[in-house]
C-alpha cells in the first residue's frame, strides 16, 4: 500500500487540494492543513511544508546525516540511495522514505477528518515503526529488534 502511495506522489495523482480544485471540488480553502500558510500541492505537502522539513529532519538527525532534500519527489528519492550504506542498508534507508510518505499522508488526513492536532514527533515516531514492520517481513534475516532500529539504525 506505501509503495502506490509513493507511486502516486511521484506521478502528482493524490487529491491534495490543488488536486481537488483542478478537478472542479468545491473546498472551504486550499491552505495546507499542516501549516495553514501555503497552498497544499503534492511537493509542498511532503517536502516543503514547515512541518514535514522537521519530519526530514528528525530523520537526518536520526541517521547522523546532514543532508538537503529536493522539493520534487523524484529528485527526493534518488537521494535516498547512499553510497556509504551496503544494499540493505539502502533498502532500509527508501523503506523509511516511503514510511515517511506514508504517515505525513495518514497524518493530514487524521489532522483533516478527525480534528487531530499537527505533531511532526508522531509523524517521525510511526514511519519508525512502519519502516521497521516493513524490513523484518521484507528482510528475514533482519535478526534486530525495535529499540536496536530506534537507538542504531546505521548498523542494521
Amino acid at each position: 500500500m506505501t509503495q502506490i502511495l509513493g507511486w502516486r506522489v511521484f506521478l502528482d495523482k493524490l487529491p491534495t487540494k490543488d488536486n481537488l480544485l483542478k478537478r472542479g471540488v468545491q473546498l472551504q480553502h486550499c491552505l495546507c492543513d499542516l501549516c495553514n500558510a501555503h497552498e497544499e500541492t503534492t511537493n509542498h505537502l511532503f517536502f516543503s511544508c514547515r512541518v514535514t522539513q522537521i519530519v526530514w529532519n528528525m530523520c537526518d538527525r536520526w541517521l547522523g546525516l546532514c543532508t538537503m532534500h529536493h522539493i520534487k519527489a523524484r529528485i527526493n528519492f534518488q537521494h535516498f540511495h547512499l553510497f556509504d550504506f551496503n544494499s540493505i542498508q539502502n533498502l532500509a534507508w527508501r523503506g523509511m522514505w516511503l514510511a515517511i510518505i506514508g504517515e505525513i499522508w495518514n497524518h493530514r488526513n487524521s489532522v483533516i477528518f478527525k480534528q487531530r492536532k499537527v505533531d511532526p514527533i508522531e509523524i517521525f515516531s510511526q514511519a519508525q515503526m512502519t519502516a521497521w514492520v516493513w524490513m523484518k517481513h521484507k528482510i528475514p534475516a533482519a535478526m534486530f529488534s525495535y529499540s536496536d532500529w530506534c537507538l542504531s539504525p546505521i548498523h542494521v
